[in-house]
C-alpha cells in the first residue's frame, strides 16, 4: 500500500485532486446520465473507448503529481502473497458469479445501457482491452492509492475514508445506470479490503482488469442470446 514519507499534510494540488476526482467529477458523470437517461450512446463506442482512456491516464498522471509533491511512494509488491493472491482470485470468481445471478433481475433498460457501452464485435474488443488495462490500472493507483492516501490525511477514520472514496468512485460509473452504480459501490469496498490484506495495489488492478475484461466479453453475449431467445408459446 502506497504510504507517505513526509508529515501528514496536503498541499494545494492534494486538495484539488479530492476536489476534481472526488467531488466534481462524479457529479458531472452523474449530470450526463441523467440527461442521457435510457437512450444510446451520443458517440460511437470505440470512441467513447478513446476518450475514456485519454482522460483516465490524464487523471493518473495528475495523481503520480500529486503523489510526488506527497512523498508517496507507490506499487510495492503484496507482503503476503500466497495470501493475497488467494484473496485476489476468490474476488475475481465471486464478482463474476454475482454479475451472472444478477443479470437475470436487471431491469431492460439497465441491459441495455451496459450492452450499448460495451464491445459487439471484435473490431470493438481491441480498444476495450485497452480501457480494462488502463482502467484496471488508473483507477486503481488515482482511487484506492493516491485518493485513499489523501483523503485519510483529511479525515483520519479509515472506515470513513473507504467509504467516502468508494461513493465518490461508484458515482463516476453512473453512465452504466443505478443498479451497476450500486455493484460498484460494493465492488470498491471488496478492493480497499484487497488493498489493506496484501498492502499493494497490483492485486486490486490485477482482478480490476480481469473482471472488467470479462463482463466485457460475457454481458453482449447474454443480452444478445436473449434477444434471439424464441417467444415462448401460449
Amino acid at each position: 500500500m502506497i504510504r507517505a514519507l513526509i508529515p501528514d499534510d496536503l498541499n494545494a494540488l492534494g486538495f484539488m485532486l479530492l476536489a476534481f476526482a472526488g467531488v466534481f467529477l462524479p457529479i458531472l458523470i452523474i449530470k450526463a446520465a441523467r440527461r442521457l437517461g435510457t437512450g444510446p450512446l451520443p458517440i460511437s463506442r470505440p470512441r467513447f473507448y478513446r476518450q475514456t482512456i485519454i482522460f483516465q491516464l490524464f487523471l493518473a498522471a495528475i495523481a503520480a503529481w500529486t503523489a510526488s509533491t506527497h512523498g508517496i511512494l507507490a506499487m510495492p509488491l503484496p507482503q503476503w502473497p500466497l495470501l493475497s493472491w488467494s484473496a485476489a482470485a476468490l474476488m475475481y470468481v465471486v464478482t463474476v458469479l454475482a454479475l451472472k445471478l444478477r443479470w437475470a433481475s436487471r431491469s431492460a433498460a439497465s441491459k441495455q445501457r451496459l450492452y450499448d457501452i460495451l464491445p459487439h464485435n471484435s473490431a470493438e474488443m481491441v480498444p476495450y482491452v485497452f480501457i480494462c488495462i488502463v482502467a484496471g490500472t488508473a483507477e486503481e493507483f488515482v482511487y484506492r492509492g493516491v485518493m485513499t492516501e489523501l483523503a485519510q490525511r483529511l479525515i483520519g477514520i479509515e472506515i470513513v475514508t473507504i467509504i467516502a472514496i468508494s461513493i465518490s468512485f461508484a458515482a463516476g460509473h453512473a453512465m452504466q445506470g443505478l443498479r451497476s452504480t450500486i455493484g460498484v459501490f460494493g465492488i470498491a469496498l471488496w478492493f480497499h479490503a484487497l488493498v489493506l490484506l496484501s498492502q499493494s495495489l497490483i492485486p486490486a488492478m490485477v482482478v480490476h482488469f480481469a473482471y472488467d475484461l470479462t463482463a466485457g466479453m460475457l454481458i453482449p453475449r447474454w443480452f444478445e442470446a436473449a434477444v434471439h431467445e424464441p417467444p415462448v408459446a401460449a
